[in-house]
């Protein structure tokens, strides 16, 4: 028993605490808290991979939202100016109307 309790003090002052907080129900704490933390379904690394999903679905979710709401605006125009929103989106012209297309070359 001696043997014991001298063995438990030297663990304790090479962890850095005290001998009175090294019991089974301490190291069965420690062994719950690293059980969860690591090995369980739903660890740390799971946690942080959902948050960075999660992130990323909402950035997604906006710009969604942004085309919707320009789809939305070219639906007005549509309903308020056939015409414009034909010769624009569509290039149609009139029978007697020439088409110039200006392309502006893309820098890299």
């Amino acid at each position: 028993m001696a043997k014991d309790k001298k063995i438990l003090d030297e663990v304790a002052s090479l962890i850095g605490i005290s001998p009175a907080w090294l019991n089974k129900y301490t190291l069965v704490t420690v062994m719950f808290i690293v059980w969860v933390s690591f090995f369980d379904k739903h660890n740390i690394f799971a946690y942080q991979k959902l948050k960075g999903t999660i992130s990323r679905m909402e950035q997604e979710k906006e710009k969604l939202n942004e085309d919707i709401a320009q789809t939305l605006k070219d639906k007005e125009d549509l309903n308020h100016n056939h015409q414009k929103f034909a010769r624009e989106k569509h290039l149609m012209h009139l029978e007697d109307e020439e088409i110039i297309l200006i392309e502006q070359k893309k820098s890299k």
